[in-house]
């Protein structure tokens, strides 16, 4: 949405005003500084957009927003000009800009900014910056200087230990996290001095990661913390968020401690290297409006990104905050108002939304309605045939009609019903999303046709002994499910959840790599399982398989490489079984096979790749889609999508081995994932021609997908709502009608004390 306010120039459909939007320094605003003649500020309040003039910020690169986002650290390349802008300040107060020293260094090798001294315009104020080039053979250092004294220039800071790039200033100190999770502590010594001494080592254990991770530190209610991104993908800023995980420090026994809540009143807003914690405004249609969230920006393929991840259920969805990508230089910032100032704009908030009363004359309205309701209930349930009493076709045209978790519970209601023949072998299958919502082994299955979700409890889930550890899904198949944890990376195992039968996998080598997996069989624990595995280089010119087999005590590998060939990048997606090879999709549309009976793996001549050119090396997200393979009544078909912009691209693999795209599929519908795709031809009626995606809308009522026929996502594909440890599985739940329960005939017990 696009504020249209008084204008003094029109640019590219934007209200360019003269100076900060209205409501600026009230509530967290993203500001992306763009060093050209505009900035773009976006309202955390409606998401509205506003071009603004800043004279200060043209032609400069904004390096982020510091002392708690209320101060942006500015740098001119091209002169080495340094300061520090405080937007809300008027434009003749003097201590709007803050000169520093010239600084040399390159905006991309200045990692943080943190600052001693109660404010940027104190004097006592001292600035200190992490450089940290790309040579890897140069260690990272720090600067710092006062703005008191910019004549001084910028001193080099001698430290402890080698720094990372973790820094925030904190009550009048800075704290910098250095490698082997040492922690050193900057401070003023009173005469001038500053110095980094070193405070120990932390202790804590945490999460360990196998895929790219990026991590943020902020400060919240005196208290510090850790937040830790995973994402997989072949390029940094457009990969898919898989982990999000909150660490807090205790500063006297040095030891973090991972935490499933910062208040239900308060978010974490993460933008670049910085992150702010802000009391939550309870504002309909606003960005930041729910608490114990994280809310993050990310560079994505389509546009830039506000990522919401919430602890409460484990669940992330995102909406576009601005129609395009942004460059490394050129992020949106948060920028939060004083603390005080928040606090007050929000209970002010709240006071509003608590004052409505409903009156009284209502009230007995209501209740003479509800009154009336269950009088003619009572009179039609006299004239009602007793529902034990109803002949066995009519059940039988019921059950035809029930969900598969209806249908196990339909004998269990009375001795009549359970006459009805293998209710839950007649019923179709189609894929369920799979979601651990706890870590105490609960978890939860959403039916995407019938919108419903369903309670179960997995024990071999429960993980609430080891706080820092957690269950990720690999591949599931046949109502199996590859699995490994952070605890023990390199340990994987398989697992069926609808019977806890469990299958331990030779150790991996290393931590798990793989951009696919699969096997060969359908029971996994068939001595004649072939187990197989793809990883590759971002640029596709070298790639590695590995094979393993029962009894074997290793993965075997097999590298290639591909200099003087054609490359092959290998996609983020499971391989496909299809005619007793492991068909493997890369990322521009060519096809890759391996035959597990003889160990080899080929580049296939066809089909041609789709994308015949590709920039794998660009930063402008082309050719950066999400790309899966899927077998669909006896025909391989590949699906690329890019945004909600373009609809999904869908190709068929014809008997002559050349991509036909299509623009419909028929009755079937598609369950795609990196983690597994799977196809359906013939789900319930009203289902076909559909392409799901693993998320839904945000009341949990209704499953995300692609209509084909009317080319649009329902629901909108911007505020979906996706678990980030879930997985498509088709549910076996033929074994459970054997078993009645013993807590009556609320809940069907399943095998091994596991119920739904």
């Amino acid at each position: 949405m696009v504020r249209r306010e008084p204008a003094v120039e029109q640019l590219d459909g934007m209200a360019a005003e003269p100076c900060v939007p209205s409501g600026f320094g009230t509530r967290p605003w993203l500001v992306q500084g763009t060093r050209g003649e505009r900035q773009t500020f976006v309202d955390s309040s409606d998401g509205s957009l506003h071009s603004t003039i800043v004279p200060e910020m043209q032609g400069k690169t904004c390096l982020g927003c510091i002392h708690n986002g209320d101060w942006l650290l500015m740098l001119d390349e091209s002169t080495a000009e340094c300061f520090f802008l405080r937007l809300t300040s008027s434009s003749d107060d003097p201590a709007k800009k803050i000169p520093l020293p010239p600084l040399h260094e390159q905006w991309g090798d200045i990692v943080r900014c943190a600052t001693l001294g109660t404010s940027p315009a104190h004097p006592d104020c001292v600035v200190v910056v992490a450089v940290q080039v790309e040579d890897p053979a140069v260690e990272g250092f720090l600067l710092h200087c006062r703005p008191s004294n910019s004549s001084q220039g910028w001193l080099r800071l001698e430290s402890p230990v080698s720094l990372t790039s973790f820094m925030i200033g904190v009550r009048g100190k800075i704290y910098s996290f250095g490698e082997s999770e040492t922690l050193v502590v900057i401070g003023d010594e009173g005469d001038g001095t500053v110095r980094a001494r070193l405070m120990g080592s932390l202790s804590g254990e945490k999460e360990v990661h196998d895929m790219t991770v990026t991590y943020y530190v902020l400060e919240s209610c005196g208290d510090l913390f850790e937040v830790v991104t995973q994402f997989f993908g072949d390029f940094r800023n457009d990969g898919t968020l898989t982990s999000v995980t909150v660490y807090r420090l205790d500063l006297e026994s040095m030891t973090w401690s991972r935490v499933d809540s910062i208040g239900h009143d308060r978010a974490f807003l993460v933008s670049g290297h910085y992150g702010f914690s802000a009391p939550v405004r309870p504002v309909e249609g606003g960005l930041v409006q729910q608490g114990n969230c994280v809310y993050i920006v990310w560079s994505s393929c389509d546009c830039e990104r506000l990522y919401k991840f919430c602890l409460d259920d484990n669940t992330i969805s995102f909406r576009q905050i601005l129609p395009r990508p942004t460059k490394p230089w050129c992020r949106a910032f948060w920028a939060v108002p004083p603390q005080s100032f928040l606090s007050t704009a929000v209970e002010e908030a709240k006071l509003l939304l608590t004052n409505g009363l409903v009156p009284k004359g209502s009230i007995m309205k209501l209740k003479e309605e509800e009154q009336e309701d269950e009088d003619e209930q009572a009179t039609s349930c006299n004239n009602t045939r007793p529902w034990h009493d109803l002949p066995l076709e009519l059940l039988e045209l019921i059950v035809s009609r029930l969900s598969l978790v209806d249908r196990l519970r339909f004998p269990t209601v009375c001795k009549s019903w359970s006459l009805v023949t293998n209710p839950v072998e007649q019923a179709n299958a189609w894929p369920w999303l799979l979601h651990c919502s706890g870590r105490d082994g609960a978890c939860k299955l959403f039916d995407p046709l019938r919108g419903q979700e369903y309670n179960m409890h997995v024990e071999t889930f429960d993980i609430n002994q080891n706080e820092h550890d957690e269950h990720i899904f690999r591949f599931p198949k046949d109502g199996w499910v590859a699995m490994s944890t952070n605890a023990d990376i390199q340990d994987m195992f398989i697992i069926n959840p609808f019977t806890e039968d469990v299958m331990e996998m030779v150790m991996l080598d290393w931590k798990y790599r793989y951009m696919g997996l699969s096997w060969s069989s359908a029971d996994p624990t068939d001595p004649e399982c072939v187990f197989f595995a793809i990883v590759g280089r971002d640029d596709g010119k070298a790639i590695s398989v590995f094979t393993w087999r029962q009894g074997e005590e290793e993965w075997l590998e097999r590298h290639i490489e591909y200099y003087e060939e054609e490359p092959f990048p290998v996609a983020y997606n499971n391989p496909v079984l299809f005619h007793g090879k492991f068909y493997c999709l890369g990322r521009n549309g060519n096809l890759g096979t391996f035959d597990p009976v003889s160990n080899t793996w080929t580049i296939l001549e066809k089909p041609k790749p789709i994308h015949v050119t590709m920039d794998l090396a660009g930063d402008h997200h082309l050719g950066r889609e999400f790309c899966y393979l899927v077998e669909l009544g006896g025909e391989l078909v590949s699906v690329f999508i890019r945004n909600a912009d373009e609809p999904p691209r869908v190709f068929k693999l014809k008997e002559e081995m050349t991509w036909m795209e299509v623009q419909e599929i028929g009755g079937a519908a598609l369950f795609l994932d990196f983690r597994v795709s799977y196809a359906v031809e013939s789900p319930e009626a009203g289902h076909g021609n559909r392409i799901y995606v693993p998320g839904y809308s945000e009341d949990g009522k209704y499953a995300a997908f692609y209509d084909m026929e009317t080319k649009a996502y329902r629901p909108s594909f911007y505020g979906l709502k996706s678990p980030l440890q879930c997985v498509w599985v088709v549910p076996d739940l033929v074994p459970c009608i054997k078993k009645k329960s013993s807590l009556g005939h609320s809940r069907e017990c399943v095998p091994n004390g596991y119920y739904i």
